[in-house]
This record gives C-alpha cells, sequence and structure tokens, in this order.
C-alpha cells in the first residue's frame, strides 16, 4: 500500500519504469505528451519510449517488439497514465478540457512551492520518485503559485475575479500565458488507431 512502484505489471509481466519513476522522467513525458511539433502518434510513441526502461531510447521499434499486440500496446498506455495519476486509474480521474499547469513554463514557481513543502532544493537530488514529489505538491498550501492556479481556474470558468486577484493579474502578467490545452479522448482514440495500423505492416 505504502510502496513507490518502479515498475508496472502487463499480463503478468513485469516492466521497469526508466529511472525507477524520478519525477523529471515523468515531466520530460509530460512534454513530449504536449509536444507541438510531434504528430499524434509521435506524442504518445515519445512518452511511452521514455516511460519504459526495456525500450531503446534511440529505437522505437524496440517498443513494438516489445509490446507486440493492441491489447498490451493499449495497456502500457494506461498503466503509464496510471503512474503519473500516482496509481489512480486514468479512466476514472475528473478530467477538464484545459490545465491549469504548464510544467516546463510554470517550471520555477512549481520548484519554489515544492521546495517549501519538501525543505530542500529538489532539483539537486540525484532521486526522488514521482508520487513522493505529488505528495509535495499536494500539499503546497498558501503561496503565489495556489493565488495563480485559483485565478487561472476562474478565468478558465468564466468566474468574476476579486478586487485582489485582478491587482495580481495586473501585476503579474507573465503567469496567465499559459498552455492550458490538454489531450482529448479524440486525440487518444486516434493514437490508439495510429498506433493498431503498426501491427498490421508487412
Amino acid at each position: 500500500m505504502f510502496e513507490l512502484p518502479t515498475s508496472v505489471i502487463i499480463e503478468d509481466e513485469e516492466y521497469p519504469i526508466r529511472e525507477r519513476g524520478d519525477f523529471r522522467l515523468v515531466l520530460d513525458c509530460f512534454s513530449a505528451l504536449q509536444d507541438i511539433e510531434l504528430s499524434e502518434e509521435g506524442r504518445i510513441i515519445t512518452a511511452l519510449i521514455l516511460f519504459y526502461d526495456d525500450v531503446l531510447l534511440d529505437d522505437s521499434d524496440s517498443l513494438y517488439e516489445i509490446f507486440n499486440t493492441n491489447e498490451k500496446m493499449k495497456l502500457a498506455v494506461k498503466e503509464m497514465y496510471n503512474f503519473f495519476n500516482c496509481g489512480a486509474d486514468d479512466s476514472l480521474v475528473k478530467k477538464t478540457n484545459y490545465r491549469l499547469i504548464d510544467w516546463e513554463k510554470d517550471t520555477q514557481m512549481i520548484a519554489g512551492a515544492v521546495n517549501k513543502v519538501a525543505g530542500v532544493e529538489v532539483r539537486s537530488l540525484d532521486y526522488m520518485h514521482w508520487w513522493t514529489f505529488m505528495g509535495y505538491y499536494g500539499n503546497i498550501g498558501k503561496s503565489t503559485m495556489a493565488t495563480v492556479i485559483n485565478i487561472r481556474q476562474k478565468i478558465k470558468t468564466g468566474k468574476k475575479l476579486e478586487k485582489y486577484e485582478r491587482e495580481f493579474r495586473n501585476e503579474n502578467p507573465q503567469y496567465f500565458v499559459w498552455n492550458s490545452s490538454t489531450i482529448s479522448q479524440a486525440e487518444d482514440d486516434a493514437w490508439f488507431d495510429e498506433i493498431q495500423q503498426n501491427f498490421h505492416k508487412e
């Protein structure tokens, strides 16, 4: 119950997670999944290559050799997302059509808030499991980051800002130009359609 997983089980086989699930690995996967220069298939394939330690980083063919059926590939994606969600089934996680955090652009703000909770500069550590990182992240209290997220939430849902929130936004405009787009189910389905075609190539 309290273990930090460093591998996932797919069809009774164990697959190690690269870097033992370090938080920086997951952030690299997030970057891949939001890379507008990659195709829809390219994003998910890149994230899978980064995530699974058995897959060669410079050989995408090895991905298809390891997860060599449609069902196995889908499970590989599902287990990756479940790990991102700290063990929660991705299909049960409430989703929106927008993001409040841009993991790349908000790096400094996130690190500052997490460091305060952790009591250490987490980026200086050789290793920190993603779930540990998210435990700190989830306990961020009153902070610049909490204020920014609250205002972003109101902006995206069309709620009226309080006077102090309007003043904060006007004084800190850099926090309110962020990549709020997220990956839709339609894109997930498109990825799987593309992936499926790879198993029927001669």
